[in-house]
């Protein structure tokens, strides 16, 4: 198998048959006048997945997505969307894609059945079961006659993701689907987003909440300054390597001297911790020398590598807004 092959499993069927991915984006590239918005991007979102395409504001995101669209005219490069080329195939990709790239135009005094019927009629959907189908995948039935302005805001963005799935798409792109939402409401969407790919589609999540898409998406990419800087499966990206985090009483004497351990790879003190990278087979031997040499070990877990911090070298961004740890 080729790296631009992919098994998949397609809407109700198991298929072993090796297809394309979902999207091959190559050396696309974006310029207004003499600023370069896009610069040579490249990355391949697999088929099932759940595609993170994060950067920092300013980073290209939006563009990219809308090159890809065909809403803004790329300068130099392609993209391949369900293997249709977006130069020459473009309606026949669209036509099996569907898209939350800004908030849509939903009439408040208008029900959201209604709201979604007239999406259907401009999108040339004759067929009443593509609205029902949309509603009852947002889990929306019930409350479907109600006016779309007496919706909370969780149940806004749950229909404006109906209007992207009233064509049945193979391919959903979701621009931000929890902004603005309580925790419940973005369990809600995230929980949403499971489900459509356990339909057997692939959904591209562009968000600036790094610990949801660490929690949620299986593949991810990185852009910043019109640059794509890293792109893989997640785990790849994250680079993980066993470490763990250990609470000593003398965290100052205790640095030299789990740097003369053997086995430890490196040992940096963060915000008070020990944070040492080692083979975790090596972790009750580190804990027996510690106490042995006189330290008092109050904590020891495994560190887990976050997108956050990969994000943040990647990058060289500041710490970005929507992280966990950040005070309301």
């Amino acid at each position: 198998m080729t790296a631009t092959e992919t098994p998949i499993i397609e809407r109700g069927n198991v298929d072993s048959t090796p297809r394309p991915p979902a999207i091959i984006v190559d050396q696309l590239t974006k310029r207004f006048g003499d600023f370069t918005a896009v610069d040579h991007v490249s990355f391949t979102v697999p088929r099932g997945s759940i595609f993170g395409f994060l950067g920092p504001n300013g980073a290209g995101k939006t563009t990219t997505l809308g090159v890809m669209l065909g809403l803004i005219p790329a300068t130099s490069g392609t993209a391949r969307i369900l293997n249709f080329d977006i130069h020459t195939q473009l309606p026949e990709a669209l036509e099996r894609t569907g898209a939350m790239v800004e908030k849509p135009a939903l009439y408040p005094y208008m029900s959201g059945r209604d709201n979604l019927r007239l999406w259907a009629y401009l999108a040339g959907i004759d067929d009443e079961t593509r609205v029902e189908r949309a509603l009852a995948e947002v889990d929306l039935t019930q409350r479907a006659d109600a006016k779309f302005g007496s919706y909370s805001t969780g149940m806004k963005q749950r229909l404006g993701i109906a209007t992207a799935l009233l064509r049945d798409p193979e391919l959903v792109i979701l621009d931000e689907p929890t902004n603005g939402l309580d925790p419940a409401g973005q369990r809600e969407i995230r929980a949403l987003i499971r489900r459509l790919v356990r339909d057997g589609r692939t959904v591209i999540l562009s968000s600036h909440l790094l610990y949801e898409v660490q929690e949620i998406c299986t593949d991810v990419a990185i852009i910043n300054h019109g640059k794509m800087i890293a792109s893989g499966k997640m785990a790849d990206v994250l680079n993980t390597r066993d470490s763990i985090e250990i609470r000593v009483d003398r965290p100052d004497d205790a640095l030299p001297f789990l740097q003369q351990i053997p086995n430890v790879e490196d040992v940096a003190l963060v915000d008070g911790l020990m944070v040492v990278t080692v083979d975790s087979s090596h972790t009750g031997p580190i804990n027996r020398k510690l106490v042995e040499a006189g330290f008092d070990v109050t904590e020891l877990r495994p560190r887990q590598r976050r997108l956050e911090d990969e994000f943040l070298t990647l990058t060289g961004t500041a710490k970005p807004e929507g992280s966990p740890d950040d005070s309301d």
